[in-house]
């Protein structure tokens, strides 16, 4: 097994309903974390920092997988 195909499996696990639901957890906790750290200073803009995050990974949010890598192709 080689590196793109651990990309590949780590890219289709991501477009999967389990995948999307780890990804969300890691960007809320992400998140969360930044939040704290600066005492909600930065909230809005963290916010936006993990939603754009989140469009670049896994699924749009009526369930169609997402190309991750546009450009390969």
């Amino acid at each position: 097994m080689n590196l793109n195909d651990i990309t590949r499996q780590a890219q289709d696990f991501l477009k999967s309903d389990k995948g999307e639901e780890i990804s969300d957890k890691i960007l809320d906790g992400g998140a969360s974390l930044a939040n704290k750290v600066t005492g909600d200073k930065h909230a809005e803009k963290i916010q936006k920092a993990r939603d754009t995050a989140d469009k670049h990974v896994g699924r749009d949010d009526d369930g169609t997988a997402r190309d991750t890598n546009p450009g390969a192709k």
